[in-house]
């Protein structure tokens, strides 16, 4: 028998072990009654304890709908068990899913969509509607008409009906599965009625608030992630902690934050650009001084060279740069964790560099490859005296 249909806010109570079952890898029990809500309609389970054991998970048995209450560990108590609901767990669950009835209920009102899925977790809380694009203006009218809502303190109400009584009351949808002997629905004092098996606050004042956090479209419908009460309360005091955080660390007020972050983007991009510039001419420098320094040898010039000090990126910046010379071969070897070759060649040179490189990455066990002018690989582990040793028998075979 499933309690918490006549009172959500039951917590403790007796019953009487029926059976003892499992679910999947873990113990489980039936019980002749139960406050426990076993996971449906977007609502998840309850936790809580029964006999002292924590209760991890509840489901419905498909066979006979039973309320199966599964278990961390064996339950060694038979007969009769004392029963405790996670207070905080459930009322959390009535806040949010009283607050979806509202919430869907304010979107129709507002902007003719309607909520075809609900889901609630720990992490959060959304629903999808059947329409995209909402405007702003929209998502604002609707989240006012829902506070509204629950700032009147309206009561909620839940009753069983015959389902032939339901076809005279306005509804949002009708359930899968119907667990009670007629069809159950909450009604929020006239505002909505909706056919629904979850657990669910006495007054719309509980909810505390209903807040909208963001809508994202998803495929043909809008997700609209929200927060409602407790979860509202401390996703303000989150927010709110890091806008004083970027306050104090910007120098300035709240509303200033966003001009203020925009102005250091552009501020971080213009040095990124000098700086990019800057590198470019010291690399360039670098090449004409190693260039000079590098006498030819059978018409080439032989460019080998391990920077340990520099990134992949400025490494084949450093290669481009030297054979832009006629008759440079430049061999850069970066060492690391995921070390690289870089193997270019300048007009008037007829080597390979792809097969020059591939035998090179062979004695690192390295891949890659690329055109006869570049190629590039190696992506293991090598450390400078390695790149070296690597660079230095390359050297040697095109002397070969």
């Amino acid at each position: 028998m499933r309690r918490y249909y006549d009172d959500a806010y039951a917590t403790r109570f007796t019953a009487r072990v029926i059976e003892q079952t499992t679910a999947g890898n873990h113990p489980a029990v039936i019980l002749d009654q139960t406050y426990f809500y076993a996971t449906s309609g977007g609502q998840p389970n309850d936790t809580g304890l029964i006999a002292g054991v924590p209760v991890i998970d509840v489901q419905t048995r498909d066979a006979d709908a039973a309320v199966v209450h599964v278990l961390a560990s064996p339950l060694t108590a038979n007969g009769e068990v004392e029963c405790q609901v996670d207070w905080a767990r459930r009322f959390d669950h009535m806040q949010h899913h009283t607050g979806q009835h509202i919430l869907s209920q304010a979107f129709i009102e507002v902007a003719d969509a309607s909520t075809v899925g609900f889901h609630l977790s720990a992490d959060s809380v959304t629903i999808d509607l059947d329409k995209v694009n909402l405007l702003p203006d929209a998502i604002n009218r609707a989240e006012d008409l829902a506070n509204e809502v629950v700032f009147a303190d309206r009561p909620v109400t839940a009753r069983i009906i015959s389902m032939d009584d339901a076809a005279g009351i306005r509804m949002r949808k009708l359930p899968e599965k119907i667990l009670t002997d007629g069809l159950r629905v909450i009604d929020i004092d006239g505002f909505d009625i909706t056919a629904c098996g979850g657990t669910h606050v006495r007054r719309t004042g509980e909810i505390g608030v209903i807040k909208v956090l963001r809508i994202e479209k998803r495929g043909d419908k809008s997700r609209v992630e929200f927060r409602c009460g407790g979860r509202a309360l401390r996703e303000f005091r989150d927010r709110n902690a890091l806008v004083n955080q970027l306050t104090a660390l910007l120098t300035c007020k709240a509303e200033e934050v966003v001009p203020s972050i925009t102005r250091l983007q552009e501020e971080f991009k213009a040095a990124q650009r000098d700086l990019k510039a800057a590198k470019s001419e010291l690399i360039a420098a670098e090449a004409d001084r190693v260039i000079a320094s590098t006498p030819p040898e059978n018409g080439l010039r032989v460019v080998s060279k391990a920077v340990a000090d520099r990134d992949v990126n400025d490494a084949r910046l450093l290669a481009t740069r030297l054979v832009q010379t006629p008759g440079v071969i430049a061999l850069i070897g970066v060492p690391g964790d995921k070390a690289q070759l870089i193997f270019a060649r300048g007009d008037g040179v007829s080597v390979d560099m792809n097969a020059l490189l591939k035998a090179a990455l062979a004695s690192l066990n390295g891949r890659g490859g690329g055109q006869p002018n570049m190629a590039q690989g190696g992506g293991v582990p090598a450390t400078t005296e390695q790149i070296e040793a690597v660079l230095m028998a390359t050297v040697q075979s095109l002397k070969e």
